[in-house]
């Protein structure tokens, strides 16, 4: 058995953790602090106070992000966050393309209902914490979207964006629309969870793995950091 860590480590000294809210809303950015609040020094004990956004470093998507009653992370099934999956590497993207359903059915790997998906383009290993991570993403087309729908997913682990890029989205599929990232839409309306910004992607060797996701149990949110990690030599890959 091999477990493969495919979490970013939460560090507040990143400049860009997550998306550019102030070039795309207009909103101040959010932030990520770690606080001591004692050490061992002190009184035999260490301890940290931790401010967190939902949606920076390695976290998921649950339904209640985009979807109006959807369901919030504290009430998402983990067997939606654990189980198979199988790997679609398009570790040959360059930076500004698009991941398509040419692409994934190119391929030649079998999805099978069910299935977790991971698609790896080693995009946050190469440029996460930088602009140009932003401004050059790799994206999902909508029809890779719904390729993957047809198919049965059952939920998403990428190292890229799953929708339009996040700057630059094509006319009429800009913030404030109603064709606004599409891909979320189409998978989180239909309760396909996104694992987003997983990084190492490259180490899973096994073209199918255990794939395990844990995020914090926060109350009401739309999501959460999260822990993940696949598992090599647990599956009959034959």
């Amino acid at each position: 058995m091999r477990v493969i860590d495919l979490s970013l480590t939460i560090d507040p000294e990143t400049q860009y953790p997550g998306f550019p809210r102030s070039k795309v809303y207009g909103k101040p950015e959010s932030k990520n602090v770690i606080r001591k609040v004692a050490s061992v020094e002190e009184n035999q004990v260490s301890s940290h106070e931790v401010e967190l956004c939902t949606q920076h470093f390695t976290h998921y998507d649950a339904p209640s992000h985009y979807v109006i009653g959807g369901l919030n992370n504290d009430e998402v099934p983990l067997d939606w966050l654990v189980g198979e999956a199988v790997v679609f590497d398009m570790m040959h993207k360059k930076a500004g393309e698009c991941v398509s359903a040419a692409d994934l059915e190119a391929s030649g790997v079998q999805m099978k209902e069910g299935d977790i998906v991971i698609i790896r383009t080693g995009w946050v290993d190469k440029m996460f914490g930088t602009f140009e991570f932003w401004e050059n993403m790799i994206t999902l087309s909508p029809d890779a979207g719904q390729w993957l729908m047809d198919r049965g997913i059952k939920s998403l682990v990428q190292d890229f964006m799953t929708c339009d890029h996040p700057l630059y989205p094509p006319k009429g599929r800009e913030w404030g629309t109603d064709q606004w990232a599409p891909n979320h839409q189409l998978f989180l309306g239909n309760n396909v969870c996104l694992i987003e910004w997983c990084t190492n992607l490259a180490e899973i060797k096994e073209e199918r793995v255990l794939l395990c996701c844990a995020p914090i149990k926060l109350k009401g949110t739309e999501g959460a950091p999260c822990r993940v990690f696949a598992i090599e030599g647990v599956l009959n890959n034959k």
